[in-house]
């Protein structure tokens, strides 16, 4: 008797959840209905409950009132409520065994009261402590078993049938394993035949006629010509001094870099770097760009665009060339198009290009940073730096060119300062 009391409490205690718990969408139901009524809520269900009843058991409606109602619930609970939904597994059970009742309902309904026992049925498959669904997952998982056994001895004997295959076939191939000795022993042939061509050039077409006074051994005095051909090397590295001045003046141009600057023929076909002419690309002030972060909204993304080097370029002495170059690396990280202007606080002796443009989504370029020769001790250099300031363009943006109206009126203009760095 205690087991029985213990089992229907179990049962009560989940219908009750269902009632009064409104983490589930059946008990929210239960409360609008309070809400609106004043009645209680075990009395609504009650009153719900009778009605279900009397259509289920009276009307001729019955089929249609308690397949939609199987239908419904389960409905919900896949696509207005998925945090409630079951399993996975509990779900095809569930499926599966309404189909197979659905197609038998109008022979199975002559029995009285079917469709309420059809719902009872239903409720079962979840009502504590039947679960019905995992009751008949178990079944089918130990009707699996065996087949999943039978599979494995199948491959395990397959696998044992496929293996002498391999070991003869490990056997042809040692056994042709011994043929490339011979090969080699045929290789020291032509190494005896190289030194023989190698000692022909050593003697060289001047002492040709030294090979027929061999007999002689006063003759060998003639070795003094190649004393002579040593003399020739020493005047050698004298011309090779000359070029070396011309060593030096290639290198200043390698680390010259004029296409990088302002009307370069490889970035800007026309007109001035706009950084010298127009003062949009300045940085009014020292602490113009550093407080940027600030501004920027809270839905914003900091790494929309990503910097090659993030922080700082570090230009190298002397600082006497017309002008040194460090090419660096922007990237957009977004999925919006991008556009970019280059402002420094120290043009022209410090610019950029291309000083602006618009990036595609994933879109990489090089920027040239230049910083033109200047004068160590008359130059404020310290607080040198370039800013990035960029905005994301709307999907609906399909301009090509870069105009400076983008980034008015954008609530996502941000910058991004890299500070410039020289080493003595």
């Amino acid at each position: 008797m205690s087991d029985t009391c213990g089992d229907k409490c179990e049962s009560l205690e989940w219908i009750r959840e269902r009632i009064h718990n409104k983490k589930h969408f059946t008990a929210r139901f239960i409360g609008q209905i309070v809400d609106a009524s004043g009645m209680e809520a075990e009395l609504v269900v009650k009153v719900l409950a009778g009605v279900l009843f009397a259509i289920l058991a009276f009307s001729d409606h019955a089929h249609f009132f308690a397949n939609s109602l199987l239908v419904i619930v389960p409905a919900l609970l896949i696509f207005v409520f998925p945090a409630e939904k079951p399993t996975d597994d509990s779900l095809f059970i569930y499926f599966s065994l309404f189909g197979a009742l659905t197609v038998l309902d109008r022979s199975l309904e002559k029995i009285p009261c079917y469709y309420i026992l059809k719902l009872a049925l239903f409720v079962l498959l979840y009502l504590p402590p039947y679960v019905l669904h995992k009751r008949i997952s178990e079944l089918i998982q130990d009707q699996l078993k065996p087949q999943k056994s039978s599979e494995n001895v199948s491959e395990m004997t397959r696998s044992n049938r496929t293996a002498p295959k391999t070991n003869q076939s490990t056997r042809t191939a040692v056994s042709a394993a011994p043929l490339p000795p011979p090969p080699p022993q045929e290789q020291p042939k032509p190494v005896e035949q190289a030194p023989a061509p190698v000692v022909v050039p050593a003697p060289v077409p001047v002492p040709v006629e030294q090979p027929a006074p061999p007999p002689q051994p006063v003759e060998q005095p003639p070795p003094p010509p190649p004393v002579e051909q040593a003399p020739p090397p020493p005047p050698a590295p004298a011309p090779e001094p000359t070029p070396a001045p011309a060593d030096p003046a290639p290198k200043l141009p390698s680390s010259r870099s004029r296409t990088d600057l302002a009307g370069g023929s490889q970035r800007l076909k026309s007109g001035p770097n706009p950084m010298q002419s127009n003062s949009f690309y300045n940085l009014k002030s020292e602490a113009d760009g550093f407080n940027s972060r600030n501004a920027i909204s809270p839905g914003s993304n900091l790494n929309d665009m990503i910097f090659r080097p993030t922080e700082k370029l570090v230009f190298n002495a002397p600082f006497d060339y017309d002008n040194l170059t460090y090419h660096m690396k922007i990237t957009n990280n977004s999925h919006h198009r991008i556009a970019y202007a280059v402002k420094g606080n120290a043009v022209p002796r410090v610019m950029a290009n291309p000083a602006f443009g618009i990036l595609n989504v994933g879109e990489m370029r090089i920027v040239a940073v230049s910083v033109q020769k200047f004068d160590w001790n008359d130059v404020d250099y310290q607080k040198d730096r370039i800013a990035y300031d960029y905005v994301l363009l709307p999907d609906d943006n399909n301009e090509k060119t870069f105009s400076m109206a983008m980034f008015q009126n954008s609530d996502t203009k941000r910058r991004k300062n890299i500070m410039i760095e020289y080493n003595p």
